[in-house]
């Protein structure tokens, strides 16, 4: 195989995955009472799974263009600017924990994914309620001319802290099982 079709190969499959990524991005669903305006969706499986494949820019890349073609398709308001921004920096808290332990060749299948699971949902957490503690949340009351009944940090531990720990093992796991799945299939593609 040349190297032209090498980058071709790995071209195509991460526009495919940043593809399937946008489309998940329809199918999200409240999981929180509380706060009905988080809601889970599993386009960062496909990032995850392009992070394994073509490494940590090919994740990133994958995030970012899902990111954009939900922008071209809904538009650029700033409240979906917000929201584009947040879903990738969330999706990056995500893939960037799980690169590390995918450095870590000398761990079993198991630990990887066990410590992929734990670094990324707590890293995810951790973020996103600093982001929205300090930038995001404001951030939305300012452009919606909110005015909420509650102080930002109650918001963000009683709404986006639960989200986050509930997204991170969801998502995290659902990743898990389709790379168990799928592993040969993904060793095999790996361009590491």
């Amino acid at each position: 195989m040349t190297v032209t079709h090498q980058r071709i190969q790995r071209l195509v499959g991460m526009a495919c995955l940043s593809a399937l990524a946008f489309i998940l991005m329809f199918f999200e669903f409240p999981i929180l009472p509380m706060a009905p305006y988080l809601k889970l969706d599993f386009s960062d499986v496909p990032v995850l799974l392009g992070g394994y494949i073509y490494g940590p820019v090919g994740g990133i890349i994958i995030a970012l263009l899902k990111c954009l073609i939900h922008g071209m398709v809904h538009g650029f308001s700033p409240a979906e600017l917000i929201g584009i921004f947040s879903d990738f920096l969330s999706a990056l808290a995500m893939l960037l924990p799980f690169c590390w332990v995918w450095q870590h060749h000398d761990w079993s299948k198991k630990k990887q994914a066990v410590m992929g699971i734990i670094s990324g949902t707590i890293t995810l957490t951790v973020v996103m309620s600093l982001l929205n503690l300090w930038v995001l949340t404001p951030l939305y009351m300012a452009v919606w001319n909110w005015k909420s009944t509650l102080p930002v940090s109650q918001l963000v531990a009683i709404g986006v802290l639960p989200f986050n720990i509930i997204k991170g093992l969801v998502v995290t796991i659902v990743y898990v099982i389709i790379a168990n799945r799928l592993q040969a299939w993904l060793d095999h593609h790996r361009t590491l």
